[in-house]
């Protein structure tokens, strides 16, 4: 018998802004889900330079086996043309999580408090990749 997905991923494009907003604690069920709803995006929406920015609300967490394909969801998206991943986070202990697998791995990754400064970091990595004059666009110009 299959456990009942816990955890809710919303994704949505926004210029090269991959915006996915975390809601509630995940089981193994639903971040496998949520990966493969990530995977799917990626590959429909194919950019050149991308990021990604995670909004999580404050229940999202999950046991060590979840955030093993947390974290290999960062390493997928960074093998496939994302430049950087920031998280806007609601606890310290999210960010204390975030924090140690960016130490622990070298991924670029950041935690914030506010999905501006998340926008803004992400802006400036993405101008850093990019070829000289080429523009990123201000996602909430659109």
């Amino acid at each position: 018998m299959a456990l009942k997905s816990h955890g809710q991923l919303l994704l949505r494009w926004d210029a090269d802004f991959l915006y996915i907003d975390v809601r509630g604690p995940f089981n193994l069920e639903g971040v496998t889900a949520g990966f493969l709803q990530i995977q799917h995006s990626v590959s429909q929406c194919q950019r050149s330079a991308w990021a990604r920015i995670d909004v999580l609300d404050e229940e999202t967490l999950g046991a060590p086996e979840v955030m093993k394909v947390i974290g290999a969801s960062y390493k997928w998206c960074l093998q496939h043309d994302c430049v950087a991943i920031a998280s806007v986070c609601s606890t310290s202990i999210q960010r204390q999580i975030l924090e140690h697998t960016r130490h622990k791995t070298g991924m670029n990754l950041a935690g914030f408090a506010t999905q501006a400064e998340a926008e803004q970091w992400c802006r400036e990595q993405l101008a850093e990749r990019l070829p000289p004059g080429a523009i990123v666009v201000n996602p909430s110009m659109n």
